[in-house]
């Protein structure tokens, strides 16, 4: 039967993420964390290492190793072609629905497990990240995965005759535990989630002793110590972040970062309610109440289910449930409230940050609803009802109700959506083989994100200028590096043609001397999407053309590719 159920919810699961559409899946949007994403595992799989490459130079990325190296491993097994790398984080995603499943099963029943899983596979936020090349999806995997050993291993600890099962159990945990660590060093909050559990459901039996404890944590600090060394290399110190190197005017100082003006002031990106509402209300599955254009209703999930997961959490903890189901709900809950007030005080708002903790809410409503429409029957089924019943009847009936309409309509809402396909890729794709391998192509799209889809013709890559307006294509990391070059940094940083409203006479020549030695040399515009950056484009194309003839070569539309002869 459970496989039968599995495969329910599996295929409802692809079901939404495919009509969800794959646009800013093959673009690696948002930009510039899904590029980044892509781009390390990328040029991890070359042999490069775990660091953005583009114009001829390697610098850090913002974030740490853990998702790019498993982008890395499923790479090959994609064809080693990036516009497949979201098929790595849809798998993740059903397998995290398949986890969830086999945990809430194990820790409470089958029908809990069924709902708590349903009401994961239709999140919004789940579903739409689970199209993306982000690291949300397969941080919550992996939480999730960790609570389920850690189930076992609670269940294991008791049997003297299951030592050996405890011990590789709580190796297994240690390295899961460790793995949500490098993927997002804020889940070491999880730690705290642990502690709680293991001083309020104790161990016992096998795991009184040394081994067991000091095995998880060997196996917990294989990746963190994987990711110090990895800041040593390319980044100096141990503690020290990508994001310290990229935008050193927030993370440079921490009480730029965090702070407890943040609970209740503004925060990014344009959120003007703070974290304590934005992070309440998420929670509340109240959210579509702020106003949010991307919230339509709720972003986690609908209020019933915050309802259902409160019964559920108080219904487990006064229970006499197993150990197990005590110790993972303990920690679930312990790294939940950890995570959020880690994030209350931060500068930028994310639901998704929360989301890897959010696990034990998605169980607990699915157990929660059990609970409450099982009272709700006996109630109904009983002789004689007080007023106070009767109410408890008619609340349980609304919140079924409230569930059952907020998942319809979300599920409705995504198979009525029409999806637009990506017009940059296929057209980068036909562009590119137009190009001569070794041609010099100056370009205002990301040539981070160039690197990645036009490999295989080796191209010199120069940018068309040091500024981003934040269109779709254009080049943040460029502009964060000229940024930074103004500021007194002496790192090695791409050419470009024009910097800070500035021709660059001496890459202008340079490019002229190109071609006239027989490089090709194009310009490949991304259609500008504001009158202000195509005025800017317009006045650098003018400028452009005193030095070289300028042919139109293909139009398509989003992309646009010249040739520039040396006058």
């Amino acid at each position: 039967m459970d496989g039968g159920l599995l495969v329910v919810l599996l295929g409802f699961a692809l079901l939404l993420i495919a009509r969800t559409g794959f646009r800013r899946s093959v673009e690696f949007m948002p930009w510039p964390d899904g590029l980044e994403y892509a781009a390390v595992a990328v040029n991890i799989d070359r042999g490069i290492g775990p660091v953005l490459h583009f114009g001829g130079y390697s610098y850090p990325p913002r974030y740490t190793d853990g998702y790019p190296l498993m982008l890395a491993a499923a790479y090959p097994v994609l064809g080693r072609k990036p516009e497949r790398l979201y098929y790595a984080t849809v798998a993740t995603g059903l397998v995290a629905i398949a986890a969830l499943y086999l945990l809430v099963l194990r820790i409470f029943d089958r029908p809990s497990a069924f709902i708590a899983a349903l009401i994961l596979a239709a999140s919004p936020l789940f579903v739409t990240y689970s199209t993306l090349v982000m690291s949300d999806v397969p941080t919550l995997m992996v939480t999730i995965l960790a609570a389920l050993v850690l189930c076992y291993a609670t269940e294991s600890e008791q049997d003297e005759a299951r030592r050996a099962t405890a011990l590789v159990l709580a190796a297994i945990f240690g390295l899961l535990a460790g793995l949500s660590i490098m993927i997002r060093p804020t889940n070491a909050t999880m730690l705290a989630g642990l502690g709680i559990a293991l001083a309020i459901v104790p161990p016992g039996g096998s795991l009184r002793r040394w081994r067991a404890p000091a095995i998880g944590a060997a196996g917990l600090a294989v990746f963190p110590a994987w990711q110090a060394l990895e800041n040593v290399r390319y980044l100096g110190a141990v503690l020290r972040s990508g994001y310290v190197f990229w935008v050193p005017e927030v993370y440079g100082r921490l009480s730029r970062t965090f702070g407890l003006r943040f609970l209740l002031g503004p925060t990014m990106p344009r959120n003007p309610h703070g974290n304590l509402v934005s992070y309440s209300f998420a929670l509340m599955g109240l959210d579509g109440m702020l106003g949010d254009p991307g919230v339509a209703r709720y972003i986690l999930y609908p209020f019933g289910a915050a309802v259902f997961a409160a019964i559920g959490i108080a219904a487990a903890l006064r229970s006499s449930k197993s150990r197990a189901t005590r110790r993972v709900v303990w920690f679930g809950l312990g790294f939940l409230a950890s995570l959020v007030a880690v994030y209350m005080v931060y500068f930028f708002t994310e639901i998704a940050f929360i989301l890897p903790a959010c696990f034990i809410v998605f169980a607990a409503a699915g157990y929660g609803a059990v609970t409450a429409n099982r009272r709700m029957s006996e109630l109904a089924s009983a002789r004689r009802r007080s007023g106070r019943d009767l109410a408890a009847m008619c609340a349980v009936f609304v919140l079924d109700l409230l569930l059952v309409v907020s998942l319809l309509a979300e599920t409705a809402a995504r198979l009525s959506a029409r999806p637009e396909p990506s017009r940059m890729v296929p057209a980068l794709s036909a562009i590119g083989n137009d190009l001569e391998p070794g041609s010099i192509v100056v370009s205002n799209v990301s040539l981070q994100f160039l690197e990645l889809y036009l490999p295989r013709i080796g191209a010199h890559l120069v940018g068309l200028n040091s500024f981003d307006p934040g269109e779709r294509f254009t080049d943040y990391h460029l502009a964060r590096l000229y940024a930074k070059r103004a500021r007194g940094w002496g790192g090695a940083v791409p050419a470009v043609v024009f910097d800070d409203g500035r021709a660059n006479d001496a890459e202008i020549s340079a490019l002229a001397n190109g071609a006239r030695a027989g490089k090709s040399l194009y310009l490949l515009l991304a259609a500008p999407q504001s009158p202000g950056y195509a005025e800017l484009l317009s006045s650098e194309m003018e400028r452009l053309g005193a030095s070289f003839n300028i042919e139109l070569l293909r139009n398509e539309k989003v992309l646009l590719l010249y040739r520039l002869v040396p006058r």
